[in-house]
This record gives C-alpha cells, structure tokens and sequence, in this order.
C-alpha cells in the first residue's frame, strides 16, 4: 500500500488578489460583542479556511486592552486573521 502525500501546490503571494479581515475576541468595555457575534465571525474564519475558494493564513494580529471596572482590571483580547484568496470569494 502506498500511502504518499499529495502536497498542493505553493501559495504565491502575487497571486493574491483579495484579503478579508476577521477580528475575533472582545475589546469594546460596554460589551456590545455578544457570543453569538463571535461565534459567526469563527464560523465566517473556517468557512475562509475550508471553503472554495480556500483561502490562507497570510497574517495575524494580536492585540490586548485593559479595562478597569472600579477595583477590577479585565483583560480584553482580540485576534485579527488575515486571510488571502486567489479571487474573491462570492459569499462575500
């Protein structure tokens, strides 16, 4: 049995002709994100990821705000992926 790999073939960066911009995490200190908000935006990020076109990871930022609610500081986080395509995706 052989079981060799099929490697697709290299992603150039010349290639890409769109990027889409996908913030994930909480960073407002009114809480105006919701869990359902974040939900759909990792749903929208695999759907990046998975779909057809499928796009790839070109970049990530990662960025973080402290909150302070009278003796309290909170942490506040977000993700945003950076995802290159071919061609822009029609569901866009």
């Amino acid at each position: 049995m052989n079981l060799t790999s099929k490697t697709p073939p290299p992603f150039d960066l010349s290639e890409v002709q769109h990027i889409e911009r996908i913030v994930i995490g909480r960073y407002q200190d009114n809480g105006q994100e919701d869990e359902s908000w974040m939900m759909a935006q990792i749903d929208k990020l695999n759907h990046c990821l998975q779909g057809v076109p499928k796009g790839l990871l070109i970049g990530k930022d990662v960025s973080f705000k402290l909150i302070r609610h009278g003796e309290h500081t909170v942490v506040a986080q977000q993700v945003a992926y950076h995802i290159g395509f071919k061609r822009k995706p029609l569901q866009m």
